[in-house]
């Protein structure tokens, strides 16, 4: 028996022998977490109420109450028009800049069900939502990996309240795609107990990927994957590749003229990638401008030289499942941040420019996440629990300042015709004749042209 049984093995490949090896090293990156011995009610209710309070503070902060009276961007000129003037199957399939949109297209299919005028709120209500889906994601997901609540309550709260998601990012679907791949991050992580939930993260992955094109890069991940048994970790992998298929068949069809066709400035796309992620993280893009007149470099050298001794914390005081995850959001964080600039180079991107990281802030919004989950990982891998909760009040404490000076002086406000204005003057240019009128929307110079049938 033992001869053949060696025989047998010698028989196998290379490739099988390998996967043989690694498959129970794979298999133990994704620790399922402890079983809960809360109440199910008590669980439910802690959801909802941390949901309603994740879509309540984005609406009513001072930037957010903006976004209930005007529409962003492409929510009008691509989603909303493309909702209300294709077919259900042609929007969905329709790729714009060169990929598909899956989640703001199939929110659009159903705020176009409503009259014109209610857009402006039903689209800043859902991308709200989202995000506070998004959250929560993170908070059930992370349950493996990070077994302090008050870590995962951190890491899901970040997703709503960090400064670099409540400027450009904030309120519209156009820009969903960032918070979708910090949450397929996550979810990919996840070895769920039920299967429903395998159901539920599987949906979620596909719309993910579908969604953010980038995702497709978080495949290593579900490589890793194919190690665990089971149909319900089976189930997540596939949805996470069937949306890749998908997209990567957008992608390869699909035609994408670019913005700008400046050359890439390597030294410009760093320095920018050191302003717009770890000065943002601890501060905000708007601060950053203040920062950088009178302190140069060094204020995001130095913050980036924390997370990196947080992240060493990590790897030195965790298992390799931790490990594994820091190093992780580490190389997404700077990947993601070096795609998001280098795609889009332009000179309006130099950091010596005024506004320093305001033009393009949208950019930040994923990497800042990256980058404050290996904090969040460090500050609670801290062996001391003295130092451990010095650590994370300091960290805390300026965060908080972060957030509380954004608030008043988010450089993202829409300040231009109230979408109720622009509904109104748009039914006027129909009155007078005209088959088609213009929806004008924010930035300056964004406008939909729909039917007059539409309109009315």
């Amino acid at each position: 028996m033992t001869g053949n049984a060696t025989a047998i093995e010698d028989d196998a490949g290379p490739l099988t022998s390998l996967w043989a090896r690694w498959k129970p090293r794979l298999a133990g990156l994704f620790p399922a977490a402890e079983p809960s011995k809360t109440p199910r009610a008590r669980v439910v209710a802690g959801y909802s109420a941390a949901f309603l309070a994740a879509v309540a503070y984005l609406l009513l902060i001072p930037a957010g109450r903006t976004r209930l009276n005007h529409l962003w961007a492409e929510d009008g000129a691509r989603f909303l028009l493309d909702a209300r003037t294709k077919s259900f199957g042609a929007n969905l399939v329709s790729p714009y800049e060169g990929y598909l949109h899956m989640v703001p297209r199939l929110a659009s299919e159903v705020i176009g069900l409503f009259p014109l005028s209610w857009a402006a709120v039903g689209i800043a209500v859902t991308a709200a939502m989202l995000r506070a889906v998004v959250a929560l994601f993170v908070f059930a997901s992370s349950g493996g990996l990070v077994r302090s609540r008050v870590a995962r309550f951190a890491l899901a709260a970040l997703v709503v309240v960090a400064p670099a998601g409540n400027s450009e990012s904030l309120g519209n679907l156009a820009n969903f795609h960032w918070f979708a791949l910090y949450g397929a991050f996550w979810l990919l992580w996840w070895r769920p107990a039920k299967r429903w939930q395998s159901v539920v993260v599987a949906i979620a992955l596909f719309l993910a990927v579908t969604t953010s094109a980038v995702g497709l890069l978080l495949a290593p991940i579900a490589v890793a994957r194919f190690a665990l048994a089971g149909r319900r970790q089976a189930l997540i992998t596939a949805g996470f590749w069937a949306g890749t298929v998908v997209q990567l068949v957008a992608l390869l069809l699909a035609q994408r003229d670019p913005y700008f066709a400046e050359p890439i400035d390597v030294f410009g796309v760093a320095t920018g990638a050191l302003m717009r992620v770890p000065l943002v993280a601890f501060s905000n893009s708007e601060d950053v401008a203040r920062i950088y007149s009178l302190f140069g470099y060094w204020p995001a050298v130095l913050t980036l030289l924390f997370a990196l001794a947080l992240a060493a914390v990590a790897i030195r005081w965790s298992g390799t499942p931790r490990r594994v995850l820091v190093v992780a959001a580490i190389a997404y964080g700077a990947l993601f941040i070096a795609l998001d600039l280098g795609r889009n180079w332009h000179t309006g991107l130099y950091v010596d420019r005024p506004g320093v990281v305001i033009d393009g802030q949208r950019y930040s919004s994923a990497p800042v996440l990256f980058l404050l989950t290996v904090v969040v990982i460090g500050l609670d891998q801290i062996p001391k629990a003295a130092w451990r909760r010095i650590g994370a009040v300091a960290v805390a404490a300026v965060l908080l300042t972060g957030i509380v000076r954004q608030l008043p002086k988010s450089a993202y406000p829409l300040t231009g015709t109230p979408w109720d204005q622009s509904v109104a003057d748009a039914k006027l240019q129909c009155a007078q004749g005209k088959p088609t009128a213009r929806v004008v929307e924010d930035p300056a110079g964004w406008f939909l042209t729909l039917p007059c049938d539409d309109v009315n």
